[in-house]
């Protein structure tokens, strides 16, 4: 199978690429250089080891339309976003060019040349505060991040209504494994490797729904490989838990260590968020107590 990936060197796409490179020819695209050195540097040149890199830019129609006609593209899985919260409410502008007009962009551009099937990786977070959401369920806007899936996952749905083409929408919960991007999970593994106390804040019991990495991106490839599948897919577990117990979790594997209670203002951010499952022959591996353990390993093996 002929694939193009965007965002291949971020966090889940460097994963996918990694899964996918066995079985299929791979070309990527990439926006920026990136740089090869320290721990990510090592893993992403790792990952994209063996795949052809495009460089460019995810509103180039003219750059897409030469990388899928040229490479004769079957499936393209569009990972490609804004995916820091933080980084979002920075620079909202940015946000909503890349996460629906850079959508929109690579749903025409395969459209054009006929893709055989694309995949529009979409968040729970579409879903704002709400626990057990199923894929009929509303979708809702919060912050700029959050409003931006909603309209990528939007501009995903109408792609396939007024086109009837072949795209596969997956809701995922919180991802989590290797990656040195400011999230709970990396952040506290780090620490507790440094030999630091991690931090808990305290009276903070949001809850958040979790699934590691390489789980993630066997549920992508499943859908992709089985053609029947298009339109909304939730891809959760049952492991949803607060942040208080995530970092518990961890520090089970550092009995030495204990955790640090600071305060801090209420972050604007969803509170509570789970989603049902959708049934679509996929089960998780991994427990969550499981994943937590992979994932130290693959942080002692390239570094943190």
């Amino acid at each position: 199978m002929r694939v193009f990936v965007t965002g291949g060197s971020g966090f889940i796409g460097s994963h996918l690429v990694n899964e996918l490179k066995n079985e299929n020819e791979v070309v990527i695209l990439l926006r920026d250089i990136p740089s090869f050195l320290g721990p990510w540097g090592r893993w992403v040149s790792e990952s994209l080891q063996g795949c052809t890199i495009v460089l460019g830019d995810i509103l180039n129609s003219r750059l897409l339309r030469r990388v899928l006609a040229e490479y004769q593209v079957q499936h393209v899985y569009h990972m490609a976003a804004q995916a820091i919260v933080s980084t979002a409410l920075k620079d909202p502008f940015g946000t909503f060019q890349t996460n629906v007009l850079g959508t929109v962009n690579i749903l025409e551009t395969c459209r054009q040349v006929e893709v055989d099937q694309v995949l529009v990786m979409s968040t729970d977070k579409v879903y704002g505060n709400r626990m057990d959401a199923v894929k009929t369920d509303p979708l809702v806007s919060a912050g700029i991040y959050e409003t931006s899936k909603c309209c990528q996952d939007l501009v995903a749905q109408a792609f396939q209504n007024s086109y009837d083409m072949n795209i596969v929408i997956p809701r995922a919960c919180n991802c989590y494994g290797f990656d040195l991007a400011p999230r709970i999970v990396s952040n506290t593994i780090r620490a507790c490797l440094r030999g630091e106390s991690p931090i808990i804040f305290e009276e903070e019991k949001t809850l958040r729904q979790y699934i590691y990495v390489d789980d993630l991106c066997t549920a992508l490839i499943h859908l992709m490989r089985h053609t029947p599948y298009r339109g909304i897919y939730n891809i959760a577990t049952p492991d949803i838990l607060n942040q208080e117990q995530v970092v518990k979790t961890i520090l089970k594997l550092f009995p030495d260590l204990k955790p640090k209670y600071v305060k801090r203002e209420a972050p604007k951010e969803i509170h509570s968020q789970s989603m049902v499952c959708s049934d679509f022959g996929w089960k998780p591996r991994y427990s969550f107590g499981e994943g937590i353990k992979a994932t130290i390993e693959v942080f002692k093996r390239y570094g943190y």
